[in-house]
């Protein structure tokens, strides 16, 4: 059994946790947020988008590095986020290019119009960027932040205390929460199967190749994705792509799509995923493991539909005499 208050306390902490790693992440040292305005970096950036820069060390920046810069014009507002294809060792002015634009942009970047680079992306926040940042930090992030304060100020003092006031007052009802586990692992098993039915022709689509006996050395050559599933899926070619632009992008059901592999990697591997990640996230993921973000897709949008559906398994319980409540407060504290 759980007590209701107890879980609404420890949901008030965690909300304070994210909302101070928010605060870090977005307005720590050098941090920018950033909205998306155009489609030059589709799919990996979506008009909407919000992305948060950090600032980067142009001495250390390489071909196929996303970075954020200022245009090299006459116009100082205008902000431009595309993928270094070039770099020029004699001058070290830098060649950049939108992944979706079929061509290399007509200027050149110095280091000193690079801004930093993007480190995370927030899908469809800047729809809403009519809100002034100093409204949301007053509206909305400073009263979440003091109630989460609050909470653990509560939670710090102890159960002793507790127990006392319980002693010296009249106690309430207690109102708990029984798991009813025949449910729960039903809705797993439901949630789970609905996981496996959408993630498992793209993990089955996962292909490895290398220049062994009986596989083909594709090194040069072009290779032919298919789409499997029943949603779109994204694909990344995980080795170096043409120009430093990793392969990458979507394939919808059904759907054949011609991907030049021109890295020289020998062995390299073939990530794809359901399109209901964000493709920045994807890529980042696949960049780690190419079985991440398959992986990621079958556990966290199951447990958190779990947890919204906790009405179905979670049943609150009474207790209304005095001498039953004081013994569940003594089991829950133990």
């Amino acid at each position: 059994m759980i007590r209701v208050d107890r879980i609404w306390r420890v949901i008030a902490v965690l909300l304070g946790m994210v909302i101070l790693a928010g605060l870090f992440l977005f307005f720590g040292p050098g941090m920018t947020l950033m909205i998306v305005l155009s489609g030059s970096m589709a799919p990996l950036m979506l008009p909407g988008d919000a992305i948060v820069v950090a600032p980067a060390d142009p001495d250390r920046l390489e071909i196929g590095d996303v970075v954020v810069f200022q245009y090299p014009g006459e116009d100082e507002r205008m902000v431009i986020t595309h993928r270094i294809v070039g770099i020029d060792t004699d001058t070290g002015l830098y060649s950049t290019r939108g992944d979706a634009n079929n061509a290399p942009d007509r200027f050149f970047t110095s280091k000193d119009d690079i801004i930093g680079r993007p480190v995370f992306l927030i899908p469809f926040v800047g729809f809403a960027s009519e809100m002034k940042k100093q409204i949301i930090l007053l509206m909305v992030i400073l009263p979440s932040l003091m109630l989460a304060l609050l909470e653990t100020r509560r939670l710090a003092r102890g159960s002793h205390s507790a127990r006392l006031l319980s002693r010296e007052s009249p106690v309430p009802k207690g109102q708990i929460f029984s798991i009813r586990y025949p449910r729960l692992f039903l809705l797993l098993s439901v949630v789970l199967a609905i996981s496996l039915l959408l993630i498992m022709p793209s993990l089955s689509g996962i292909q490895t190749y290398s220049p062994t006996a009986g596989s083909p050395d594709l090194q040069g050559q072009h290779l032919t994705i298919e789409g499997r599933g029943l949603i779109p899926e994204l694909y990344l070619v995980c080795t170096p792509g043409e120009q430093g632009t990793p392969a990458y992008g979507v394939v919808q059901s059904g759907e054949t799509v011609t991907v030049p592999v021109a890295g020289t990697d020998p062995d390299f591997t073939v990530a794809r995923a359901p399109y209901i990640l964000p493709a920045f996230w994807f890529v980042g993921l696949a960049g780690v493991n190419p079985y991440l973000p398959v992986l990621s897709l079958a556990v966290l949008p199951g447990a958190l539909l779990t947890l919204a559906l906790h009405p179905l398994w979670a049943k609150e319980k009474f207790v209304k005499s005095r001498r039953r409540r004081r013994l569940v407060e003594r089991v829950l504290e133990n």
